[in-house]
């Protein structure tokens, strides 16, 4: 996992910008630089004057602070693992494509950052691992010199900078380092510094013995390893040490880097919850109706203040409460309401109430009171009109010998299920000659019923009775003891298909509900989140699979079985066939 390297240097002298640049340039010996290796700058020629007369010609004539700062330096890099994936360890090596994409968008970022500000981007190949130097002159909107706006001075705007430099390297599959981290900041120097470092080694000319012309080969070798072996098992030990440290280490920063994520989904879920909340304030208010006081003094009528709820004028003598109001002179009638307050005063019609409210309280006054209005209305529909009870098709006993022989010659479902389910009211004929599959709640009460034409050869007329609750009620059959919790629920798209599975189940151990659910609009979610299997066995094609898939959204612990033919009932038509052809 390859991280960022962001860092920044505020440069306060030209002193300090010309010792910068001979450094970053090679005009000055650097010891751990390569010289067989040349740097490419990315932003500048060669050509350019040297960093301090850019820098002042940026500038200008402006008065300079005394405690300016005149520049800022940026170190930019990743982690080894980035550059070289296959080793990390191999110094001075990089993948060229994972190197020319850093520096594009790195490139990129600087400039879409602060534009012609960047007066030099130097990308050095010639060390450890590869790495950016870019100078900014830190003017502010006003060409004036004003670090602070750009970087500010506290530890939120430059972690700001990181973000804003992860993002940009994301698409290479670089992420940003533990955001919030308390680890000290390092400077340029300390981190080139480190880079750069190269392990210590033993001085063998100063650690091994010399040899006499009188001592044998295997004695000379035996006086080194005497010799050797004490510094061996302390470097032995320090190593050991080192590699419990590191394995301690990277167990903490996978800990770190998961707590970051979970903390980051978090911070998101907040947002989202906040949006949520405005959102419902905002819907909040759009049903809100107007306070009826305001409407009464809009409409002239004054308060009476012997009686804080009464409002006289124009005849009325009209008493409010909340969204309610009576009127005690006249007829002597109440309502509730904006607009019915509006319509009783002005004795008009419900688009002249409408047309009123817009203009004293403006569209969101006008649209809530309306909003208020409607909400009303069908909450009194809804109590006072009832609701219609589904009322399964009547059975025609005469049409159930030829929808019979379609259930077991044509679908091959057994004889004895088939008469079980009749016996119990669960299917039968109707007078048009369909199957009827009663529908019911998980509670056992009828809700609807699926219709299967089985007039001609060809029939393939599906569909549900008139007034069936598509949403409240399924055909479904249980297998094992009844005593027993349903462990297993198996969802088909079809009732045929859901016999078809329980047939080829049997015998089946664990208590089975198989339960034909043609969509996931239709799952009873919380009733199914309970039981420890559910299984999604609906048609080997497109269309099953995709139910399938919206299904496990809903329900992780679901699995798929699909049938080897197109559908389960046609599955069991082959089994009976192969069956009989043994016999």
């Amino acid at each position: 996992m390859a991280y960022t390297v962001c860092r920044i240097q505020k440069i306060k002298d030209w002193g300090t910008l010309a010792s910068s640049e001979l450094h970053t340039t090679r005009e000055r010996n650097t010891p751990n630089a390569n010289p067989a290796v040349h740097n490419i700058r990315l932003i500048g020629e060669k050509s350019d004057p040297d960093l301090v007369t850019m820098f002042k010609a940026k500038i200008g004539n402006q008065k300079i602070r005394s405690n300016a700062v005149l520049g800022v330096e940026f170190v930019l890099s990743a982690s080894a693992e980035y550059f070289r994936p296959d080793d990390p360890s191999i110094a001075g090596t990089y993948n060229q494509k994972r190197l020319d994409d850093f520096a594009f968008f790195t490139t990129k970022w600087l400039k879409q950052s602060w534009g012609d500000r960047i007066v030099r981007c130097e990308l050095h190949l010639d060390e450890v691992t590869p790495h950016i130097h870019a100078y900014l002159v830190p003017l502010d909107e006003r060409g004036k010199l004003n670090c602070r706006a750009l970087f500010g001075g506290t530890r939120e705007r430059l972690s700001e900078l990181q973000d804003s430099f992860a993002a940009a390297v994301a698409p290479l599959g670089i992420e940003r380092g533990i955001k919030g981290s308390t680890a000290k900041h390092t400077k340029i120097k300390e981190y080139y510094a480190s880079v750069n470092r190269q392990s210590l080694n033993l001085d063998l000319e100063q650690t091994l013995p010399t040899a006499t012309q009188t001592e044998s080969a295997i004695a000379y070798r035996e006086r080194v390893k005497v010799s050797l072996q004490p510094s061996l098992d302390i470097i032995n030990h320090q190593l050991s040490d080192r590699t419990a440290a590191l394995q301690r280490y990277q167990d903490m920063e996978l800990k770190a880097i998961w707590s970051e994520r979970e903390r980051q989904k978090l911070e998101q879920r907040i947002l989202e919850l906040e949006a949520e909340v405005f959102k419902s304030k905002e819907e909040l208010l759009a049903l809100r109706d107007l306070p009826l006081e305001d409407v009464a003094y809009n409409l002239g009528l004054d308060p009476d203040y012997n009686n804080k709820h009464k409002w006289k004028g124009h005849g009325h003598i009209i008493s409010i409460t909340d969204s309610k109001f009576y009127d005690f002179s006249g007829e002597q009638r109440g309502g509730g309401g904006a607009i019915d307050l509006v319509m009783h005063v002005k004795e008009c019609n419900f688009r002249q109430a409408v047309a009123w409210l817009g203009d004293r309280f403006g569209e969101s006054g006008m649209i809530g009171a309306v909003t208020f209005h409607a909400l009303n209305e069908a909450q009194q529909i809804a109590i006072s009109e009832p609701v219609p009870f589904f009322t399964p098709p009547e059975p025609d006993e005469k049409r159930w010998q030829a929808v019979q022989h379609y259930l077991t010659i044509v679908r091959k479902l057994p004889e004895n299920l088939v008469q079980a389910l009749r016996d119990r009211s669960l299917v039968y004929a109707d007078s048009k000659q369909n199957a009827v599959f009663i529908m019911r709640s998980l509670d056992g009460d009828v809700t609807g019923a699926f219709l299967r034409g089985t007039v001609g050869k060809d029939n393939t007329f599906i569909g549900l009775a008139a007034g069936t609750k598509r949403n409240a009620g399924w055909f479904y059959v249980q297998s094992g003891t009844e005593d027993d919790l349903i462990q297993r629920a198996v969802l088909t798209k079809s009732p045929i298909d859901a016999l078809s599975v329980s047939v080829m189940e049997q015998p089946q151990q664990q208590r089975t509900l198989y339960l034909a659910v043609d969509s996931a609009r239709s799952l009873p979610v919380e009733f199914l989140s309970k039981i420890p299997k559910v299984v999604a066995a609906y048609d080997n094609d497109i269309a099953g699979n995709e139910t399938a898939r919206l299904i496990k959204q809903l329900l992780p612990q679901t699995t798929r079985l699909k049938p080897k033919a197109k559908d389960w009932n046609e599955e069991l038509a082959k089994r009976r066939y192969f069956e009989q052809s043994h016999c």
